[in-house]
């Protein structure tokens, strides 16, 4: 629960950074059509619905990981913004704060972060139930409501016009509603059902429930609910002359009421931002068309530097520049790394929380392995985060021992390492222990094997690589194809899978297979086929993953 929390932490974060961007960005748009500005809050919501974002040199969100797991645990915890201004204010505070005692046996964060998590599954419950309450409240109201025509009803207990219904939205009107009022009215609402905004402003809402401890978040669901009312006259007044106008404007001075709450359910005629929607339907002016294309250029880019992660670089291999960038940064995120006395050698532990899940640290060399707790209390960096801070030492490959360890607060263990039961524990060790170290000193582009060979029967050969995948760090196959002479990708898949040192055979026949070995010392051979672009291995139809 705590890692979902932070993960929510996390996508909260880098929708706020958006949300803070939309509202300098509607300055910008102010003579730009209306639906625009909507569909910029739409970039908020894939934001905080999607929980993985491709890596882009456009984007704009400073930190895809705010708030790192590992803070609980780390010995002196942090939070990793992208902003060193906003770092240097609050790292301060933490440390203080939630620093381990010396000699206490956990990181404070490891018992705060769960309450906080707890804490957000309530206010989600809570949110929840008003939203339940609110609609059969509101459907208690509406249900003498009278036909009037179509999907219209009237009722005496509604105050304002709105729309209610997800499938088959309905318009409620007041019986108090005067017939000069009503076509403007139901125009409006009828706008609200074709635009579809009786699903967006409550899926806006449920968004919201999720991330409720964001308070960017309720001014951006403020912000979009305004937005949508705007957008909805926009629609309507497009339509109609200066009288018009003047008559619509009236319209929703007489229907407005005490906007009493921003539920979800009621999208009322007049509930939001009445004097702003009043000025701007008065002086509406249609948008010029080079204004319309320019808007949308902007948002456009706006999207690709708003749904993209900053891209990760892979440290310390030819650019002396970054590599120094690189190792500053890291000497700030983990100084208990740096400075260690290395006359002896290094020990690199690393842990294992999950299948794609690994954590690093560093000891000077000893000759008999720190214990846990002792460990627990120096916190952990990522694989490539590791290498950064080994470069920093001037020691050889041979001189780093790589040590896995079971970190007492994981669940998480390895089978093919940890438990083998009756196999040879010791030969599996070493393996795993090489595979850490290809990853430490080769980077993620440790080649296993590479053939030339047509892979899809287009008459063609291609290039076909298997390199270790980036994904998990370790246990992963990731085979690329592209065309020969040429670097652009065609086919590439990523494959969890626990066959070790996979490599091409050829048989005698010329066909191309793919060989692997298990822990157990088995060999198998998988045929290789491309089916809608994606590559599968399999062996009498069970795939290379299912392999153990």
């Amino acid at each position: 629960m705590a890692d979902l929390f932070l993960k929510t932490v996390n996508m909260s974060i880098s929708a706020g950074w958006i949300v803070v961007a939309i509202v300098l960005f509607r300055l910008l748009l102010k003579k730009a059509p209306k639906w625009i500005t909507v569909a910029l809050w739409g970039i908020v919501a894939i934001r905080l619905l999607c929980p993985f974002s491709i890596e882009s040199v456009l984007s704009m969100i400073p930190s895809a990981e705010t708030v790192s797991p590992s803070i609980m645990t780390d010995e002196v915890p942090a939070i990793h913004s992208g902003i060193s201004a906003i770092n240097s204010a609050i790292n301060p505070i933490i440390e203080k704060n939630f620093s381990p005692a010396p000699g206490a046996s956990a990181n404070p964060l490891q018992v705060w972060i769960p309450i906080l998590a707890a804490a957000w599954i309530a206010g989600i419950l809570i949110l929840l139930g008003y939203i339940c309450i609110s609609y059969l409240r509101l459907q208690k109201k509406i249900g003498t409501a009278v036909l009037l025509r179509g999907n219209i009803y009237q009722s005496e207990n509604v105050v304002s016009p709105f729309v209610l219904g997800v499938v088959k939205p309905k318009i409620y009107l007041p019986f108090s509603i005067s017939a000069e009022d009503l076509s403007h009215v139901v125009a409006h609402e009828e706008a609200h059902i074709s635009r579809k905004d009786h699903l967006w402003k409550p899926l806006g809402f449920l968004l919201l429930t999720l991330h409720w401890f964001n308070p960017l978040m309720w001014l951006g669901y403020i912000l979009l609910c305004r937005d949508i009312e705007l957008a909805c006259d926009e629609k309507v007044i497009k339509q109609l002359d200066t009288e018009g106008k003047a008559d619509y404007s009236q319209a929703l001075l007489t229907c407005s009421a005490n906007r009493r709450s921003i539920a979800a359910c009621p999208l009322a005629f007049g509930e939001v931002g009445v004097k702003e929607r009043v000025k701007t339907v008065l002086k509406y002016k249609k948008p010029a068309l080079w204004v319309t294309v320019a808007a949308v250029a902007l948002c456009v880019f706006f999207a690709a530097c708003s749904l993209t992660d900053p891209k990760t670089e892979v440290y310390g291999e030819n650019d002396p520049t970054k590599l120094a960038d690189a190792q500053i940064r890291m000497m700030e995120k983990y100084p208990q790394f740096f400075g260690l006395d290395a006359t002896n050698g290094l020990d690199v532990y690393v842990s294992q929380f999950a299948p794609g899940n690994y954590s690093f640290l560093v000891t000077p060399h000893t000759e008999e392995p720190l214990d846990s707790l002792e460990l627990l209390k120096r916190g952990g960096c990522y694989g490539y985060e590791m290498r950064t801070v080994l470069s920093t030492y001037d020691i050889g490959e041979e001189d780093v021992y790589i040590i896995p360890w079971q970190p007492m607060h994981s669940s998480y263990i390895p089978t093919y390492f940890w438990e083998l039961n009756g196999q040879d524990n010791e030969r599996h060790r070493q393996e795993y222990i090489e595979n850490v170290r290809r990853m430490l000193f080769d980077g993620y582009e440790v080649v296993y094997h590479t053939a030339l060979f047509d892979i899809d029967g287009d008459g063609t050969e291609e290039s076909c690589t298997l390199r270790m995948g980036p994904a998990a760090d370790v246990f992963t196959i990731d085979f690329v194809v592209t065309e020969q002479g040429k670097t652009t990708v065609k086919y590439q898949t990523l494959f969890y899978s626990q066959l070790y040192d996979p490599r091409f055979q050829t048989d005698d026949d010329g066909i191309t297979r793919v060989e692997g070995t298990t822990r157990q010392g088995v060999t198998h051979l998988l045929n290789i086929s491309v089916i809608d672009e994606k590559i599968y291995l399999t062996e009498n139809g069970v795939s290379i993953e299912d392999i153990r």
